[in-house]
């Protein structure tokens, strides 16, 4: 009989319980889909190395997924509280019939068992089609032969049981407690309470309005002159925002009606009246919870935004780090600096097969006798403080035939320098603003006792090697080969080789590391270099691929979660409300106000709850997303208006929908006689 009476409740209940069932099945879905990467192997031609990254991702999303469980089991409980709430009266009328507790508990406990199972059938039947179109992607990223069949993760499908198992064993307890601790009395009259203003005094409201935008904008100019070091200050960032916030809204309620109020014409016009007073209402018992949608919408955008920022940014910086086939790199101890001499023989030593070998080059870097303390002002201006060690470093000086050759092997055109000449450039793209501003300054350098005008005002980004690291120059001096005395030190060797078509990479890089280790073996200790180390082009973009492939799903998968717990907080309070206040509808009913300015009554209030928090986040983003994209141009040249518009149109598809669902389960309760 009771659980008859459950599935009646649910069948009557539907529309009430129309986001707790799509909040449920998107999470489960969400959570199938992102642990389901080990099945993708079976459909993919993957070398061992991605193979490997696979393996690496599959263990990271395990590792999410707990702290993702963990928040999906909290919203869960809140999306059920709400439901709890909305049938106060219900229960309230079962025990006036004098069914015992116990009982209601057992009819609640079954509606979950219920809707827990129809939104796990629908969920994982959901991944099971997302978890396809994962695997499309993941190959695509990886530019990975893809021969396709369904597949299907056991392993996801038992972890994803497992965990929503949990969480609907809680809600039943928690269901069986909090019915437990209501008074008869409280569930004939819920609804009926008023809120009070937190905040009565609209001086104090407007104080504090101010000193939250005070601490914000002092947050962002701090966060902002920090740069890439603002990640280490989170402990002062992240306290400052999350207060600023906070007070910003809780101040809003205090003020906002009156402020409101001052302008007649838009007051008094249509509903404006009722529908500002239900926002200060609401804004006025929610003021922390909104503060809390601001913050994740805020971690939602940035982990969207930052994801697909770094997987373009990755990519396209990867033809740019991968110039030749193989590079071998030395850095050279000033005090012996005979090594580069048998190094440029290398090849011939090393007894290669000339026909592996299509082209070689060899690119020297010297040192300088300036150091880049020259410029400690104009680097402090644009990037903060950095290591003290930092400013020791020796300018490097490269021979200008060399650089031409590098040149030539991106298809620039070869660069004339004069005898007083030279060319200043970088290969990290995250100093090229500085150099930008030294060239466009400085206008000329003393380079080994001779003045050398600078003769270059633009430059290409250019790496002396194939390099997992996306900048191999820091600051860097083209000049005449003349021009650097002889007996200069050496600073760092590179050997770059260009394989010939019938060359397995991979092969000739396991032959190179047991012939060069074995040749630094037969030296003396004084003609080795201090460090040197090997990569090919296809190591460089099996690594970059990796981590392009697990920062773009970790962005993707943190940020739909913190969306989506942002739009079913927001959707809960307003249905909630709509419950609370359906009596307040009646009455303007009564008083003759049509259908259709009700309903835009309800739309305009539904915008301002939905979008303040998200007009508020935005802001706080643009300041976040610059902060995290000063690290995200150590991978190379950033573009983030592609990844804005990717996280723009996420956040209108599921944020516009839960708003839409919104709006009709809005209108749905408010109809209900």
């Amino acid at each position: 009989m009771y659980f008859k009476l459950a599935i009646q409740n649910v069948k009557k209940s539907f529309k009430d319980y129309m986001i707790y069932f799509l909040t449920l099945a998107f999470s489960i879905c969400l959570f199938y889909s992102f642990n389901s990467f080990q099945a993708q192997q079976a459909v993919m031609e993957l070398s061992q190395g991605q193979a490997d990254i696979i393996d690496s991702v599959m263990l990271i999303m395990k590792i999410l997924s707990v702290f993702v469980a963990i928040v999906l089991g909290f919203l869960v409980i809140y999306a059920n509280n709400f439901l709890i709430k909305r049938r106060k009266k219900e229960l309230g009328l079962y025990t006036l019939l004098g069914m015992p507790k116990n009982h209601i508990s057992r009819i609640l406990v079954y509606e979950t068992f219920i809707v827990g199972l129809v939104s796990l059938v629908v969920g994982l039947l959901s991944g099971f089609f997302l978890s396809q179109l994962l695997t499309v992607i993941t190959a695509n990223l990886f530019e990975a032969n893809l021969n396709y069949s369904f597949i299907f993760s056991l392993d996801a499908m038992l972890l994803t049981i497992i965990a929503f198992a949990l969480i609907f064993f809680v809600i039943m307890i928690f269901n069986t407690l909090i019915l437990n601790r209501y008074k008869l009395i409280d569930l004939i009259h819920a609804g009926q309470k008023n809120e009070t203003l937190k905040i009565k005094n609209i001086y104090i409201s407007i104080l504090l309005f101010i000193v939250s935008l005070l601490i914000l904008g002092y947050t962002y100019h701090y966060a902002l002159s920090l740069g890439i070091n603002a990640l280490v200050h989170l402990n002062i960032i992240a306290p400052l925002g999350i207060l600023g916030t906070v007070l910003f809204f809780m101040s809003l309620a205090g003020f906002l009606l009156r402020f409101v109020q001052s302008s007649k014409s838009l007051y008094y016009r249509k509903l404006n009246m009722f529908v500002l007073r239900q926002v200060n209402a609401s804004i006025n018992s929610n003021f922390l919870s909104m503060s809390i949608v601001c913050i994740m919408l805020l971690f939602s955008i940035g982990a969207l935004a930052t994801g697909s920022n770094l997987n373009r940014t990755i990519n396209n910086t990867l033809l740019y780090a991968t110039p030749y086939d193989y590079t071998y790199s030395a850095y050279i101890d000033p005090e012996h600096p005979m090594y580069a001499e048998d190094f440029t023989h290398m090849s011939e030593q090393l007894k290669l097969n000339p026909k592996d070998i299509k082209e070689e080059a060899f690119v020297h870097e010297y040192c300088s006798d300036i150091t880049t303390k020259t410029y400690q002002k104009q680097i402090e201006a644009l990037l903060g403080e950095p290591d003290s060690s930092f400013y020791e470093q020796s300018i490097e000086v490269i021979p200008l035939s060399e650089f031409n050759k590098l040149r030539k092997q991106y298809d620039l055109e070869p660069i004339r320098l004069k005898n007083d000449e030279c060319y200043f450039f970088t290969s990290i793209e995250m100093l090229k603003e500085l150099i930008d501003e030294i060239i466009a300054k400085e206008k000329e350098l003393t380079l080994y006792g001779k003045p050398l005008r600078i003769s270059n005002t633009d430059y290409e980004l250019i790496n002396l090697g194939t390099s997992s690291n996306t900048g191999t120059a820091a600051l860097a001096v083209v000049v005449n080969d003349d021009a650097i005395p002889k007996g200069t030190p050496l600073y760092s060797v590179y050997w770059n080789v260009t394989l010939a078509d019938s060359i397995d990479i991979q092969g000739f890089d396991d032959y190179m590391n047991t012939k060069i280790r074995a040749y630094h073996q037969a030296q003396e200790v004084n003609n080795q270099p201090v460090s040197y180390s090997s990569v090919t082009s296809e190591h460089v973009k099996e690594n970059s691929k990796g981590l392009a492939v697990i920062m773009t799903y970790i962005g993707i998968y943190l940020g739909l979660i913190f969306l989506m717990a942002s739009a079913v907080i927001l959707a809960l309070q307003q249905l909630s409300q709509a419950s609370d206040n359906k009596q307040r509808y009646l009455i303007l009913n009564k008083l003759g106000a049509e259908k259709r300015m009700v309903n835009q009554s309800i739309l305009f209030q539904l915008s301002i709850y939905f979008f303040m928090p998200l007009l508020l986040a935005i802001v706080h983003s643009i300041v976040g997303i610059q902060v995290v994209n000063s690290i995200v141009v150590a991978f190379g040249r950033s573009d983030l208006f592609i990844a804005s518009l990717i996280t723009g149109g996420i956040i209108l598809l599921i944020y516009g929908a839960y708003f839409f669902i919104t709006y009709i389960g809005y209108k749905s309760i408010l109809s209900k006689r």
